[in-house]
C-alpha cells in the first residue's frame, strides 16, 4: 500500500466555498487551449495507464491460476509457463507505469511553462494602476501556485482519477466474477474506510491551513526584523524582537506538532482498513474453502486485490478537494489572461511622415486618481532638444505628469503629442523607444553592475556599456568597486549608495538612447558632492535630446532652457530659470 506523489499537497489544498458552477466556459476553453498542443502525449499517457492497470489486475489472476491449475495438481511444467507469464506482465507493467508518469509530468511542466510565460507577459503590460491596486503576493500566487494547481490537475490528477476509478471498478468486477459472496463480505469495510479517510483528510487540511498561516507569520517576522534592522539596532530593541520572534516560532511549532500527530494516525487507519479486509477474506473465504465451495487460489487472488484496492480508494476520497482547488485556480488565472490591457495598443499605429524629432506638446490635460483630481488643464510645449525643468512643492503633480508623458497612465481628458502624433496612436514598443523615464525610486536588479546598465539595451556590447557609464561619470566609481563592472549590485541595489544607484540608472537610460528623457527627482536623496556629479551627468545626458527634469532644488535646474512651476496640479508659470528664481524660492519656503 503506497502513497502517490503529491498526496501531502492534496491534503494541504485549502478548503474553500468555491463552487464548480462558478467556473466559466471561457476559462475551460482557456485551459483546453493550453493542453491541445500536447493532446497526443496525453492520449498516449492514458493508453499506457490502461495497459499498466490491466497488467496489475491480471497479476492476482495468475496467482490463482498457478495455485489451482498447477501447484495443487502438481503440474510443474505449467507452473513454469505461469511464472514466465508473470515476468512478462511485469515487463509490460513497469515500463507502462513509467511512461505514463513521464508523459503526464512532461505535459504538466510544458503547460506550466506556457501559462506562466503568458501570465507574466500580461502582468508586465498592465498599467501602474493595476500594480498599485494588486498586492505583489497575490500576483506571485497566481503565477506560481494557481498555475501549478491547474496544470497538475489537468495533466496528472485527471489521468490518476481515471486510473483510480478504472482500478477500483476492475478489482470489484474481477472479484465478483471470481466469487460474488466473498466480494460482498470483503467490501463491508469500504464505507468505514472512506468515512474515516474523509474525516481525517478534512481535519488535516484545516491543520495545514493553520500551519501555513503560522508560517506566514514567521516569514513576516523575519522580513520585518531584517528590513527594520537599522531601527532595531538604533533603539537597542534586539531582545524585544527576539522575544516576539520566539513567540511566533512557538506557535508555528505547536501547529506543526498537531499536524504531525494527525498525519501519524493516517498510516494506522490505512493499515487497519487493509487488515480488516484481509481478515474478512481469510475468515469467510477460509470457511468456504473448508466447505469445498471455494479454492485456495481464489483466496490468494482476493488477497492480492485487497492490497491493490485501498490506495485508489484513498485517492478518490481526496479528488473533490483537488478539483475544487484547480477550479478556483483556473478562474483566477482566467481573470488575468483575459484582462484587456489598461494601456491598449493602437489598432493602426501612426508615425510622422518625416520621422520623430522630439517635440512634446500637452493640450488641456486632466488626470485623477480614484476620482481625486491631480492635474488640471495642463498646457505645455517642449521643442526638440530643449531641456525643460518642472518644479513645485510635494503633491503638486510633477511625478504624475512624468508618468503620463511616458504613458504609464492615460489622461482622463486632453492629449499628449510627440511631433503632432497623440502618444495613444503610437505603437507601445515604439513609444518605449522614444521616451525613457528615470524614476525617483531607482530600482536595480540583483545582478552585476554591467548587466544592470545593459538592461537599457540588451544587445549592447561591453564597450557600449562602459561608454554610457563614462558619459554619466559613473565609470570611475564602478572601476573602483571590488570586481569593477562585474560587482554585484545586490537586492534592489542594496550594495551601492543612493548616488551610485542613480548614476547606474542614468547610464542605463543613456544606453537605451531615447529621443525624450524624463528625469524625476534624480538628486532628491543624495549629498551635495553626489548632487554635483549627478547635475553634470544630467547635463551630458540632455545634450541632443528633449529632456524633462523634475526637481525641488534650484541648483539642479538652473541650467535648463526653461522652467515650469507647478502648484495644486496646475502650471502657474513658464519662463527661464533665472526669471523664475525668486518665485521658485518663495514656493520652496511655503
Amino acid at each position: 500500500m503506497t502513497i502517490r506523489g503529491g498526496f501531502m499537497g492534496r491534503l494541504q489544498q485549502e478548503e474553500t466555498d468555491f463552487r464548480l458552477s462558478r467556473v466559466r466556459r471561457g476559462s475551460l476553453r482557456l485551459i483546453a487551449g493550453y493542453v491541445r498542443p500536447y493532446i497526443g502525449r496525453m492520449v498516449f499517457a492514458v493508453l499506457l495507464m490502461i495497459i499498466s492497470t490491466a497488467a496489475s489486475l491480471a497479476m492476482p489472476l495468475l496467482t490463482k491460476l498457478a495455485v489451482d491449475g498447477y501447484i495443487v495438481p502438481g503440474d510443474l511444467g505449467g507452473l513454469t509457463l505461469v511464472a514466465l507469464a508473470y515476468l512478462l506482465l511485469g515487463a509490460v507493467y513497469w515500463p507502462a507505469l513509467y511512461g505514463q508518469g513521464y508523459l503526464s509530468g512532461w505535459v504538466s511542466q510544458h503547460v506550466v511553462y506556457d501559462m506562466r510565460r503568458d501570465m507574466l507577459r500580461k502582468v508586465l503590460r498592465r498599467s501602474l494602476e493595476f500594480h498599485r491596486r494588486e498586492k505583489v503576493g497575490q500576483v506571485m500566487s497566481r503565477i506560481t501556485n494557481d498555475v501549478n494547481n491547474v496544470a497538475d490537475f489537468v495533466s496528472t490528477s485527471l489521468i490518476n482519477l481515471f486510473n483510480d476509478m478504472l482500478t477500483v471498478s476492475g478489482i470489484v468486477v474481477v472479484m465478483a466474477l471470481l466469487d460474488l459472496r466473498l466480494t460482498l463480505v470483503t467490501l463491508l469495510s469500504v464505507p468505514v474506510v472512506v468515512a474515516s479517510l474523509g474525516f481525517l483528510a478534512r481535519r488535516m487540511r484545516q491543520a495545514y491551513i493553520h500551519v501555513q498561516q503560522e508560517m506566514a507569520a514567521v516569514n513576516t517576522g523575519v522580513e520585518q526584523g531584517v528590513v527594520g534592522m537599522k531601527v532595531t539596532q538604533s533603539l537597542s530593541r534586539e531582545s524585544f524582537n527576539v522575544e516576539q520572534f520566539e513567540m511566533l516560532s512557538l506557535r508555528n511549532m505547536k501547529a506543526n506538532l498537531k499536524t504531525a500527530v494527525m498525519f501519524a494516525s493516517l498510516f494506522p487507519v490505512m493499515t487497519i482498513s487493509n487488515m480488516l479486509s484481509v481478515a474478512l477474506v481469510i475468515g469467510y473465504g477460509g470457511s468456504l474453502v473448508a466447505g469445498g465451495t471455494l479454492t485456495i487460489g481464489v483466496i490468494l487472488a482476493f488477497l492480492g486485490y485487497v492490497n491493490r484496492f485501498y490506495s485508489p480508494i484513498r485517492e478518490l476520497s481526496l479528488v473533490y478537494n483537488s478539483l475544487q482547488a484547480a477550479a478556483a485556480s483556473l478562474t483566477r488565472i482566467g481573470e488575468y489572461l483575459e484582462m484587456e490591457p489598461d494601456i491598449p495598443e493602437p489598432p493602426d499605429p501612426e508615425e510622422p511622415a518625416e520621422g520623430f524629432r522630439g517635440r512634446l506638446e500637452i493640450r488641456d490635460l486632466d488626470f485623477s486618481y480614484d476620482e481625486e483630481p491631480i492635474l488640471r488643464n495642463i498646457r505645455l510645449t517642449v521643442e526638440p532638444g530643449e531641456t525643460l525643468a518642472v518644479a513645485g512643492p510635494t503633491g503638486a503633480g510633477k511625478t504624475t505628469l512624468a508618468l503620463l508623458l511616458a504613458r504609464m497612465y492615460d489622461p482622463a481628458r486632453g492629449e499628449i503629442l510627440i511631433d503632432g502624433t497623440d502618444i495613444r496612436r503610437i505603437g507601445n514598443l515604439k513609444l518605449r523607444e522614444l521616451v525613457t523615464l528615470v524614476p525617483q525610486e531607482t530600482y536595480l536588479f540583483p545582478d552585476t553592475v554591467r548587466e544592470n546598465i545593459r538592461y537599457g539595451n540588451p544587445a549592447a556590447s561591453d564597450r557600449e556599456v562602459e561608454d554610457a557609464a563614462k558619459l554619466v561619470q559613473a565609470h570611475e566609481f564602478i572601476r573602483n568597486l571590488p570586481d569593477g563592472y562585474e560587482s554585484q549590485a545586490g537586492e534592489a541595489g542594496a550594495l551601492l549608495s543612493g548616488g551610485q544607484k542613480q548614476l547606474v540608472a542614468l547610464a542605463r537610460a543613456v544606453l537605451a538612447d531615447p529621443l525624450i528623457m524624463i528625469l524625476d527627482e534624480t538628486t532628491a536623496h543624495v549629498d551635495a558632492l553626489t548632487e554635483k556629479k549627478l547635475r553634470e551627468a544630467m547635463e551630458e545626458v540632455s545634450r541632443g535630446r528633449t529632456t524633462i527634469i523634475i526637481a525641488h532644488r534650484f541648483a539642479t535646474v538652473r541650467n535648463a532652457d526653461r522652467m515650469a512651476l507647478m502648484e495644486d496640479g496646475r502650471i502657474t508659470a513658464v519662463s527661464t530659470p533665472s526669471d523664475l528664481a525668486q518665485a521658485f524660492s518663495k514656493q520652496a519656503r511655503q
